[in-house]
């Protein structure tokens, strides 16, 4: 067990320092499987975390653990109300755990490369319509990205709440929407539809 202990150490340590991220704390990697504490280490390679809120993480997600397994030896190929129970059972700790900001970062960070992903087809489908240039593609990305970023999280946060969600998800794009206006002078749709309604201002900040 020592032994396991130092690699995953190391492990955890090395991947902190390439991806500037926090490592897991000692006496999580000493106290879990090493499964828990990767699982672990996927949630807190996006937030910081203190040790006892990394071992709340562990202890909840040994409890998930527990029931999947309770659950496929009923089943043996989990069904979707098993999938569900399982997936608001994580959400629930999630939410126990981690503060409103503290989960708001986490699901930021898992929906990142979705988002940019998104924010340069978004980018490439609009420039061309407006003839725009690398700045105008840099407002373009900037405003989609943002759109995009929150819209997931929201998605994630209300997912139970569909009234809620349609207003955060309607003001997150009208809000964006119109800085891209106010910068740019691009007008652009949830469509990928782009328009210019003013030339553009040289120099004007991205942000």
């Amino acid at each position: 067990m020592k032994k396991v202990s130092i690699l995953l150490t190391f492990f955890f340590a090395a991947a902190a320092i390439t991806a500037n991220a926090q490592t897991a704390s000692p006496k999580l990697i000493d106290s879990f499987n090493p499964s828990i504490v990767r699982s672990v280490y996927e949630i807190i390679r996006h937030i910081p975390l203190n040790e006892a809120k990394q071992i709340a993480l562990a202890r909840a997600i040994e409890q998930e653990d527990s029931l999947f397994a309770d659950l496929l030896r009923k089943e043996q190929v989990l069904g979707t109300k098993s999938h569900k129970t399982l997936s608001d059972l994580r959400k629930k700790n999630l939410q126990t755990i981690l503060s409103e900001n503290e989960l708001d970062q986490y699901y930021r960070g898992i929906s990142d490369t979705d988002a940019e992903a998104l924010a340069v087809i978004a980018r490439e489908t609009i420039n061309p319509q407006i003839n725009g240039g690398y700045q105008d593609g840099k407002f373009i990305y900037a405003s989609f990205y943002k759109i995009y970023l929150e819209s997931k999280v929201a998605e994630l946060k209300y997912a139970d709440d569909p009234a809620r969600l349609k207003t955060a998800l309607k003001k997150i794009r009208e809000d964006e929407f119109k800085v891209l206006l106010d910068k740019s002078g691009i007008v652009a749709t949830d469509e990928l539809k782009g328009s210019r309604a003013w030339a553009f201002k040289p120099n004007t900040p991205v942000r």
